[in-house]
């Protein structure tokens, strides 16, 4: 024994002193938030004499979230979902009233639709699509020989939830719920630190860390994203201020960006040493916040006042185009957390806040088809053993099916599906048969839900065990089945879990066995995303540069990191692919960028011909020739930047430096390039 419980004399431990992983900062409060949120929602519906008051304690345990603006912006789209999946199971009474093939083929395809749409879409908006899917499950499949009954279950539903939402809202309000979007400047300052220094070190020279901690340090960034959804409903001139911390957000990816671009550049190239002294002495002033162009014609106004005869080479270009986006973005990111903590605005900078996912739309399609296939088999499963209690197996499995669409991993999902219910139900007899019938009154049933609310929230905030945490915490109430009346029928009640337990199995063997998420397939899925990215912006196709596309290249960096990192075995051999797909995202975004630029060019006349000259060659000459002919238009680029107007001189150091980080790339990474079919194979770059 050690520490303060051997001072003291205690031979128990305190909660202080027991070691964070078991006990996670918060978790008091957090537990106590949603143990009164239950119980608050339990007495109104039980004075309410609703039919199913256990339907008000599953959405606090549904809703419970450690930050008040979470549990909000959940409750709103749960409000929303229901509406839409009640409306839905009406559509399904009506239209197929006798014709149960027809009707659970109709729940069928509408849970595997809403399961598509939520893969597509991110955080609590995705819970709203499959909510409207699985509230067909529990209105209408649990209706399915009563259609007449429906209606009714679903206004009692309606009230469960609007009964839930609202204890939950009273209970963080009163309570004083962490804000998610104190957490969220704190995030962002964080990060800014973070990434402030890493363009410092580029600008000097030093190395920085390798595309997998940079891409890791991006995703970081990203989640950000997530906490801006949770704070809308917590702060006042909500827009302005979120709309900052997304110019924050693209000015750190930004800078993530330049300052990997400017160190390599340095450490390849011979780069002027009279542009890297301005450049450094810029980036040491005030953050200012003016574009990339005037701070690229700010350095070379005072590079020539030093130095009149100065030319750039085109490894100059390049290294001032970098160092220039990476000043401005630098300006950006302290803008961005000045709007966001003050609602400054920040001007025209604004218009560049905007950020977007990548969708993956073969994961998508999987996820639903996981659900239809699961689906289908738990029917047919269900409706041959002609059961009428397995009408409970086949509500749960969708249920469980449909929210598994949304899981990064729905192997881990299945097997908290396998645990987490199964314990709920253990748990559940012991309340049902030797607690409940000692429970005279309301505040004693209050108690005695204390330690289980405990215990689901400490495995909620453990993001290994959190779907253990989910399905215990949420199907708890249903199991024990809280009622206005409780007859303790120990044959109904066995029957009704052993069919939860059912349907807990048959959910894993879906999830976990039949069509389990495997890393190599999911990063398979994102890398031919990168790919066709590629091919498209190879033509000078699709979108150009800018905040959205930014935003997508590391979103889908982020993915393939995460699943990487799931792959067993480790080594080199994973972060050896991972290099060559951020590799292919640097080429992608090189090409997107000299697009915009050379667009940009065509309104400068004498630019024009040449702009045009080298858009063709990057479209058309094959690869093995393709970078002496890119040099050559850098080259271009260069003389014609000799002249008196400073706005044509900026265009034309931009194409060269645009151009020359093309050839850069592809002379870098040429056996990449080739080895994945992505450009012909004519003659190899020497």
């Amino acid at each position: 024994m050690d520490g303060a419980g051997q001072a003291s004399g205690r031979w128990w431990p305190r909660l202080a002193d027991l070691p964070p992983s078991i006990f996670p900062p918060g978790w008091l409060n957090f537990s106590i938030r949603t143990w009164v949120a239950m119980c608050l929602a339990l007495g109104t519906a039980y004075w309410s004499q609703i039919a199913a008051p256990a339907g008000a304690a599953v959405t606090v345990m549904i809703l419970a979230q450690p930050l008040r603006g979470q549990a909000m912006s959940k409750a709103v789209y749960r409000l929303l979902g229901t509406a839409i999946g009640v409306g839905f199971s009406i559509v399904l009474a009506v239209a197929f009233p006798q014709d149960r093939s027809m009707f659970l083929g109709g729940a069928a395809i509408w849970l595997a639709f809403c399961a598509f749409i939520g893969s597509m879409e991110r955080n609590f908006r995705a819970y709203g699509a499959l909510l409207a899917g699985y509230t067909v499950a529990l209105v209408a499949l649990n209706n399915i020989d009563s259609p007449e009954s429906i209606f009714e279950l679903a206004l009692s539903r309606a009230s469960d939830i609007t009964i839930g939402v609202v204890a939950v809202a009273i209970v963080n309000m009163a309570a004083g719920a962490p804000q998610a979007w104190r957490g969220l400047a704190r995030g962002m300052h964080g990060c800014s630190v973070r990434i402030r220094n890493l363009g410092h070190a580029a600008l000097h020279g030093h190395a920085l860390p390798d595309a997998w901690d940079t891409t890791g340090l991006a995703a970081e960034i990203l989640s950000l994203l997530t906490q801006i959804s949770y704070a809308w409903s917590e702060i006042d001139r909500a827009r302005l201020r979120l709309a900052g911390a997304r110019l924050g957000i693209m000015g750190m990816l930004n800078v993530l960006t330049a300052g990997r671009a400017v160190s390599a550049i340095i450490h390849r190239a011979q780069v002027s040493e009279i542009a890297v002294r301005h450049v450094k002495y810029w980036h040491e002033q005030p953050a200012i916040q003016i574009a990339r162009e005037d701070i690229l014609s700010v350095l070379l106004r005072d590079i020539l006042e030093e130095d009149p005869d100065y030319v750039p080479t085109p490894e100059d270009a390049y290294y001032l185009e970098r160092a220039a986006t990476l000043i401005s973005n630098t300006a950006h990111i302290s803008a961005g957390m000045n709007t966001l903590l003050h609602a400054v605005p920040a001007g025209e900078a604004e218009k560049l806040a905007h950020l977007n996912n990548q969708p993956d739309y073969i994961a998508a399609i999987a996820s639903a088809f996981r659900v239809l296939i699961g689906f289908s088999i738990t029917a047919w499963l269900c409706i041959g053993s002609d059961l009428p209690p397995i009408h409970t197996t086949l509500s749960q499995a969708a249920l469980t099916l449909t929210l598994a669409s949304t899981a990064f991993d729905t192997v881990q999902f299945g097997r908290g599906a396998l645990i987490g219910i199964p314990l709920a139900v253990a748990s559940a007899t012991f309340m049902n048969f030797w607690v409940l019938p000692h429970v005279t009154a309301f505040e004693m049933l209050c108690f005695v839900l204390l330690p289980q609310v405990v215990v689901s929230c400490l495995l909620l905030m453990k993001p290994n065990m959190a779907a253990i945490g989910f399905n215990y915490g949420v199907f708890f109430p249903v199991m024990l089945g809280l009622a206005n009346e409780n007859d303790y029928d120990p044959v109904s009640f066995l029957t009704r879990n052993v069919f939860y337990i059912f349907a807990a199995i048959m959910s894993f063997v879906t999830l976990a066995l039949l069509m389990p998420s495997s890393p190599q397939r999911q990063r398979l899925h994102m890398a031919v995303s990168i790919a066709r990215e590629l091919e498209t912006q190879l033509k000078f196709h699709g979108e150009k540069w800018g905040p959205a596309l930014l935003s997508r290249k590391y979103d889908r960096l982020s993915t393939v990191l995460a699943w990487s990192r799931r792959i067993p075995g480790g080594g080199t051999g994973r972060r050896l692919v991972f290099d060559r797909l951020v590799r292919l995202e640097d080429l992608t975004s090189t090409l997107s960028r000299t697009r915009l630029y050379l667009s940009e060019a065509r309104d400068f006349p004498r630019l024009r011909k040449e702009a045009r000259r080298a858009r063709h060659a990057v479209i058309h000459e094959p690869f093995g020739t393709l970078l002496e002919i890119l040099e050559d238009h850098a080259d271009a680029f260069i003389r014609l930047s000799r002249c008196d107007d400073m706005d044509e001189r900026v265009r034309a150091i931009t194409c060269a430096a645009g151009l020359q980080a093309i050839a850069d790339n592809m002379r870098l990474n040429g056996d990449t390039f080739v080895h994945y079919g992505l450009v012909p194979h004519r003659r190899k770059t020497a």
